[in-house]
């Protein structure tokens, strides 16, 4: 691994993070919260410098060996960058008054969209800080995908390529031009429908400043909301459709919805078996839980707050409508069903993805039936397209070290002194950048009473989950780094 590389894309990276701190800046002062200003000015200043000493530190062959990018060194730049950009998104929470722990809790929650929080009082904090935890779920939902189109496709990951057969642009290894129009794309449609759910929140009742937070937390399937009740605290319906019609768009495929926009044709949407599966457990999902609650509500309040949670955990946002602690076990146990679903893949939905349990479900029914039928040539389908053994293989060694990661996890917790509960829905809701979880993490709870070792644990659960598992453990094997050399000439860099 050419470590050089790896220190000058991570600086390109942190530098332009930089600037993200301006817009932060501009609505402390807008409200006349000076100090914090004064932290997110000192925070840019910090980042963008740093950033661009690691930019420097690698050298003009650095530069020159980026477009020769290995698959180990891309790993290493994708799980690295993550890490450090929480660590500089962390700074203002600190400068606002939060520990170190708690405060890169709180920005990798942002940035990997999970939602889980740890401030216990809201009132402590100004709208500068809220609206930057917005900010950062924003980006975060997005700059994943973004990853996945300019670096990701030549990785091969099991999965990724699924996300790249369904998406406008070519599915080959090389970072082209090509390539980044298909990321500028996505972006287009992400901030459009970011606008779009704005001025329908603003039109809904909310305040300009509540319809932007929410618009960034719900595109990016992240749901963290300015008020400590959640979305129950506004007591208004209209608002909680206009975001339950934004979360299902959330946690479908970008790409597609691109397609079916320029084609003007939507049908597209009826032919994507990956979306059809999705609509089909939002649909069974809120009729098992109007069935559960049924006598507790109106039938139109039923519809609609069944509605409202399953594509809040389904779809990974996390928002509550209601206090979902104070529902019954049956209830809860459709909830932490769906949050070892997920979303589509190419989505800003987080958790195993919908396609992958699809396709672990087309390849159990195939060796079924190969028991039955050994010389049979029975291949696994979706959408019509044959998927290669290496994409079902990558699919299985996924929920493999999934479920064990979520299963570590969960036995630290509790040994940390979480009951059982707690523990298991803690793993589940971080690990699948679910946010809110069950008992002491419930929807109008928080992680911050949990031990510290906890916390740091379900820190790290955050990251690995959002980069999918696979990614964050290959690039912890010794061998990753055993190689390691700084790049000393142009020779190196061949």
């Amino acid at each position: 691994m050419r470590l050089s590389l790896v220190v000058h894309v991570c600086g390109l990276i942190t530098r332009v993070f930089g600037l993200m701190f301006l817009a932060p800046l501009a609505v402390a002062l807008f409200y006349g919260e000076y100090r914090d200003a004064l932290g997110f000015l000192a925070t840019a200043v910090t980042t963008s410098a740093i950033g661009y000493a690691m930019r420097m530190a690698g050298g003009r062959d650095a530069e020159e060996a980026i477009e020769r990018m290995r698959r180990v060194e891309g790993l290493a730049i994708v799980s690295l960058s993550w890490l450090l950009i929480a660590g500089f998104a962390a700074i203002p929470y600190v400068w606002a008054g939060l520990s170190p722990i708690n405060a890169m809790f709180e920005a990798m929650s942002g940035l990997t969209t999970t939602g889980a929080t740890v401030f216990r009082d809201f009132s402590h904090y100004g709208r500068a800080v809220f609206f930057w935890r917005s900010m950062t779920q924003w980006l975060g939902g997005m700059g994943v995908i973004a990853l996945f189109v300019a670096v990701l496709p030549r990785l091969a990951i099991g999965g990724r390529e699924i996300f790249f057969a369904e998406a406008s642009g070519p599915d080959d290894e090389k970072v082209s031009p090509q390539i980044r129009r298909t990321a500028s794309l996505l972006w287009r449609v992400y901030a459009g429908l970011t606008l779009a759910e704005t001025i329908a929140l603003r039109l809904a009742g909310f305040s300009w400043y509540d319809a932007v937070c929410h618009a960034f937390t719900t595109l990016s399937a992240a749901g963290f909301s300015p008020n400590a009740q959640s979305i129950a605290g506004y007591q208004n319906p209209a608002a909680e459709w206009v975001i339950i019609v934004f979360m299902f768009l959330a946690g479908a495929n970008f790409a597609l919805q691109y397609r079916a926009l320029a084609q003007r044709d939507f049908r597209i949407f009826s032919r994507d078996e990956e979306l059809r599966a999705y609509t089909g457990v939002t649909v069974l999902a809120t009729l098992a839980l109007m069935y559960i609650l049924a006598g507790s509500m109106t039938a139109s309040d039923n519809l609609r707050t069944s509605l409202f949670q399953v594509l809040s955990i389904l779809t990974t946002t996390g928002y509550a409508s209601v206090d979902f602690e104070t529902w019954n076990q049956q209830a809860k146990a459709v909830l932490l069903g769906l949050m070892f679903i997920g979303g589509c893949a190419g989505s800003a939905g987080g958790g195993p993805k919908v396609v992958r349990h699809l396709l672990l479900a087309k390849f159990t029914m195939q060796e079924l039936r190969r028991m039955l039928h050994p010389r049979a040539i029975l291949p696994v389908k979706l959408g019509g397209r044959v998927v290669q053994n290496s994409v079902l293989q990558g699919v299985i060694v996924f929920f493999l070290f999934y479920l064990l990661t979520f299963a570590v996890c969960s036995i630290i917790v509790i040994l940390m002194g979480a009951d059982i509960l707690t523990g298991i829905s803690a793993a589940a809701a971080t690990l699948g950048n679910v946010g809110p979880g069950f008992g002491q993490v419930g929807p109008m709870g928080h992680f911050a009473d949990l031990h510290p070792v906890s916390r740091v644990v379900l820190t790290l659960a955050m990251w690995i989950g959002r980069l999918e598992v696979i990614t964050v453990l290959v690039i912890l094997r010794p061998e990753a780094w055993r190689e390691g050399r700084w790049l000393s000439g142009t020779r190196a860099s061949a």
